[in-house]
């Protein structure tokens, strides 16, 4: 081969071709630049480029409003929560804190987290607006339905990931509950039988506690369940040095008449829970005199022994003339929304249950309470 020939072979600019030009280009089988917003040979024969027809289409796009538009009802409601309904769940600032920062957190990642929140503050409202009720309570119900259907399905066999989540939902289900209507037609939190669901659902709670394995646990929680667990020291405590006879006679009643040895050891030790509950609320120490919040008042239910709660949905009438005991708790409790009404509601149903020997057992809660029997 002449050398010229070589030279001329080496020195020729490599063509590199390209799938990436515009259709024009490629129709007319030309090589495309690619510059944008248009190409040169689409500038040069005065064509318009596909790439330009992307470029205003893009922008056009991302001018566009967005076609959901801003829901202004859920916005209130989360903040209602954060500045209003934390603060009547307890006078600890702490735990207010984990409510409305920790807890809403968690909560945005996870959609029935997030519901359960907005329907327990949608139900705070409805009580504070008595003009506008309906229309927060059938917000209130949306949510917590919609909530539910998601909870349920992961409560029967809760993955470990879902603990905290779900006793969160747990607890605030609760205070819907609460917040929900007395009537069994018109709120679906209250069974046909004589004591309401959620009362079977702090069950649940106590489950998903031991769970979460509180010797070990340091999660968003944690706060919470280190005051329980310090009140409970201290009611203990203040237990064995007061020389008192609180519920001594529902404890004799109950060791005269019950037989089974399981259940009769599971019911002492209800009680001995129930009267460090008792004694530190009717009779707290002098630093502790406003202490009383609704975790207090609950933390009988948490802290049951675990045979409990399916005795007293059998309805036998030792477990609920012990229950009848812990509506004490409610009354001394008025002050907030959450549990009014109820020690008289629950009172009246459990005077249905109880036989007449076992009516005799509960007069003590019926002169606390102030209730008049039928």
């Amino acid at each position: 081969m002449p050398r010229e020939n070589r030279t001329a072979k080496v020195n020729r600019r490599r063509h590199t071709k390209t799938r990436k030009g515009c259709a024009t280009c490629k129709r007319r089988k030309i090589k495309c630049d690619e510059s944008r917003p248009s190409c040169s040979n689409c500038v040069k024969h005065d064509v318009e480029c596909d790439f330009a027809l992307a470029t205003r289409e893009l922008s056009s796009r991302s001018t566009a409003p967005l076609n959901r538009e801003l829901n202004l009802l859920d916005l209130e409601l989360l903040n209602n929560f954060t500045s209003s309904t934390v603060a009547t769940f307890g006078n600890d600032p702490v735990l207010r804190t984990v409510w409305k920062t920790a807890v809403v957190r968690e909560a945005f990642g996870c959609e029935y987290l997030m519901r359960a929140v907005l329907s327990v503050s949608a139900a705070h409202i409805a009580h504070h607006r008595p003009a506008l009720e309906q229309y927060y309570m059938s917000h209130a119900l949306s949510h917590h339905e919609i909530a539910s259907r998601a909870a349920i399905d992961l409560i029967a066999s809760p993955p470990s990931d879902q603990y905290e989540k779900l006793w969160i939902f747990s607890v605030l289900t609760v205070f819907f509950a609460l917040a929900s209507s007395k009537d069994p037609n018109a709120s679906l939190l209250i069974c046909e039988n004589v004591l309401p669901n959620w009362l079977l659902l702090l069950s649940g709670v106590q489950e998903l506690s031991e769970n979460l394995n509180l010797q070990t646990y340091s999660g968003i929680l944690s706060p919470i369940f280190k005051r329980g667990s310090e009140r409970m020291k201290l009611a203990r405590e203040l237990a064995r040095t007061k020389d008192d006879k609180l519920l001594e006679e529902l404890e004799i009643d109950v060791r005269r008449t019950v037989k089974d040895t399981t259940e009769l050891v599971t019911y002492i030790d209800s009680i001995e829970v129930l009267r460090c509950q008792l004694g530190m609320a009717l009779f707290p120490p002098s630093d502790r005199q406003h202490d009383l919040d609704l975790s207090s008042a609950f933390a009988w239910y948490f802290m049951l022994p675990r045979g409990f709660m399916p005795l007293l949905k059998q309805m036998k009438q030792e477990a609920v003339a012990i229950f009848a005991h812990s509506l004490i708790l409610l009354k001394l409790l008025q002050g907030y929304r959450w549990v009014q009404g109820w020690d008289i509601f629950l009172l009246s149903r459990v005077w249905e249950i109880l036989d007449d020997e076992h009516r005799l057992w509960i007069q003590w809660p019926i002169e606390e309470i102030g209730w008049v029997s039928p």
